[in-house]
């Protein structure tokens, strides 16, 4: 089930399924070999994520987020992320500490890859990056998935994990050859804060430190797409 919806989630953000599409269950249940249950549950989790609508006798359809609704998702995960890194700091064990310091190592580890792509400039330079660039994704996406986990609460990490759309991982993608050097510093300040709070065990430390990270990143990418040629992207821009 999980795999059709982000098989779904990919062709929305692709363009393979753009904006105003109508999406037809028997159609889908063909093109991926399955029945019409597992598609019409996928729908409904699609419905969740924003990424289409359903209306009676009109089936569903596919919509773009807006930049308001980027915002609004950031907010919320920082609220909810925030509230999984304060119970984390309650049940977090000793090799669970241990993993989540090697994630926040990597991901330092990855920046720095990254810089020194970037700063030999030239044409090229993008393309050398994308290595480190998915590197510094996969280990965030590590970092953040650990602090779930450890929250010991599986209904608040399924939540979480909802909102992180294909939408969202890929303009998170798209914003890190865009970010100055003081906004990766920051974001590995952020992570150090949190790792910090963790180690501590200081419920409160870490979910201000949590939400603080969450909220200015999506101010970050809220602004990054507001500034982008209209057009650009499979993303309508609105009013923050």
């Amino acid at each position: 089930m999980r795999q059709l919806v982000d098989e779904i989630s990919r062709k929305i953000f692709d363009g393979a399924y753009p904006p105003g599409r109508k999406l037809r269950q028997e159609a889908l249940a063909e093109e991926y070999d399955v029945s019409r249950t597992p598609v019409r549950e996928a729908f409904r989790q699609l419905e969740i994520k924003g990424l289409i609508v359903q209306q009676p006798r009109y089936g569903a359809t596919v919509v773009a987020p807006t930049v308001k609704d980027i915002g609004q998702n950031y907010w919320l995960r920082g609220e909810l992320e925030g509230m999984a890194a304060e119970l984390a700091a309650r049940w977090i064990t000793d090799a669970d500490l241990h993993r989540l310091q090697s994630a926040h190592a990597a991901c330092v580890e990855a920046v720095l890859a990254l810089y020194a792509e970037v700063n030999k400039g030239g044409p090229a330079a993008n393309r050398h990056a994308a290595g480190p660039m998915r590197q510094w994704v996969s280990r965030n996406h590590e970092f953040h998935s650990l602090i779930f986990q450890a929250s010991g609460n599986s209904s608040l990490e399924r939540v979480i994990k909802d909102l992180h759309t294909d939408y969202t991982r890929n303009i998170l993608n798209m914003t890190v050859l865009g970010m100055y050097a003081s906004r990766m510093n920051k974001n590995i300040e952020h992570h150090a804060a949190i790792v910090e709070a963790l180690v501590a065990r200081d419920p409160a430390a870490a979910r201000q430190s949590m939400r603080t990270h969450i909220h200015e990143s999506g101010e970050f990418v809220v602004d990054w797409l507001q500034k982008r040629p209209t057009g650009s992207a499979a993303v309508v821009v609105a009013p923050v």
